[in-house]
């Protein structure tokens, strides 16, 4: 069926998020300390890869390129691996101060970071917002169908919503010691990782409804 290769990459890439989005949420590490700083900044990584694999999931539906050639793999983990590796690097060097040009650059407490903001927040939000668009062209004007578009809607605010969530870690990145409350950091983190949870599993299920008998 086409995509499946990519849907599984999809699929493997978040839920390598999700140990991730349970350590750096879930209050187990001490706040400010370099080993939540390590895995907030791989966890950035992770998401901004995971959208790279969300735009490739809609281009080759569009089946312009043939799903698991060279062709089709190759610009996908490649593209994985320039995200995740930029912005884990940037992550880093904005949470460590190893240099000013990437993240605050003279007062921490302004809580800046023109790349690290882009790449987990705008290019997440953009990639969410191109997705669906695909997808509507595919599902409308290709398929000439309707009933998977009910799919699509599901998921299509949760996720544009939890991408712009993820400008929080740049503020954990920054500033480590927020405090915000415990309780609430706890419950708002396991909720959101729920409804997020089942928005990919709903694409799972408007891929499925796309691909029936091809």
């Amino acid at each position: 069926s086409t995509g499946r290769v990519e849907l599984r990459n999809l699929l493997v890439i978040y839920f390598l998020t999700l140990p991730f989005q349970l350590l750096t949420t879930g209050a187990v590490l001490e706040q400010g300390s370099t080993a939540l700083v390590a895995l907030t900044a791989i966890h950035a990584g992770l998401v901004a890869a995971f959208f790279w694999a969300l735009i490739m999931n809609a281009l080759i539906a569009t089946q312009k390129i043939e799903d698991g050639t060279p062709a089709t793999l190759v610009p996908y983990f490649l593209f994985c691996a320039a995200f995740f590796a930029r912005t884990t690097y940037i992550a880093f060097d904005v949470a460590l101060g190893i240099t000013t040009a990437l993240g605050p650059s003279n007062d921490p407490s302004e809580l800046r970071s023109i790349p690290l903001f882009v790449l987990t927040s705008v290019w997440p939000a953009a990639a969410s917002v191109l997705y669906f668009a695909l997808m509507a062209y595919i599902v409308l004007a290709v398929l000439n169908e309707t009933r998977p578009m009910w799919y699509y809607n599901l998921p299509r605010t949760r996720l544009v919503r939890g991408s712009l969530t993820c400008g929080f870690i740049e503020l954990t990145l920054i500033n480590g010691d927020i405090d915000v409350g415990s309780t609430s950091k706890i419950d708002g983190s396991f909720i959101a990782t729920i409804l997020e949870t089942a928005a990919v599993s709903v694409l799972y299920l408007a891929w499925r409804s796309i691909t029936e008998g091809s």
